[in-house]
């Protein structure tokens, strides 16, 4: 895990990015290489952006139901892949999010993919 996280690390630090952010199209780019480093980098993201996310929404107010922000709920046996997948997906259907910040880019993306449909407490 250790090895997985400093390739993700050397890769985000050699890779160009916009001026501020890692945009939509950058990470649309990344999880669509092929080579294990890149792999691992964009799973890397997307696990980090969708817990900084989560964590975001535990701060304003919790995660048992649609609250304002909360943009997906997450099943407890999710894997990797599958927020990859659901993060790839949302991209390639949605070519507007490539001007969108990345983070901005998994939210929606889970959030399409696993919205929040209990109901608040």
């Amino acid at each position: 895990m250790l090895r997985v996280m400093f390739c993700a690390v050397a890769l985000a630090a050699a890779t160009p990015l916009s001026a501020y952010a890692l945009t939509g199209a950058d990470l649309k780019k990344l999880c669509a290489a092929t080579d294990i480093a890149s792999r691992s980098a964009c799973a890397a993201y997307v696990e980090g952006a969708a817990d900084a996310a989560y964590n975001t929404i535990e701060a304003i107010g919790g995660t048992t139901g649609p609250l304002v922000g909360q943009y997906f709920c997450l099943p407890e046996d999710i894997k990797s892949a599958q927020l990859v997948e659901s993060v790839r997906r949302f991209l390639e259907e949605n070519p507007q999010a490539n001007r969108y910040n990345a983070s901005t880019a998994v939210a929606l993306g889970l959030g399409k993919q696993y919205p929040c449909t209990h109901a608040r407490n």
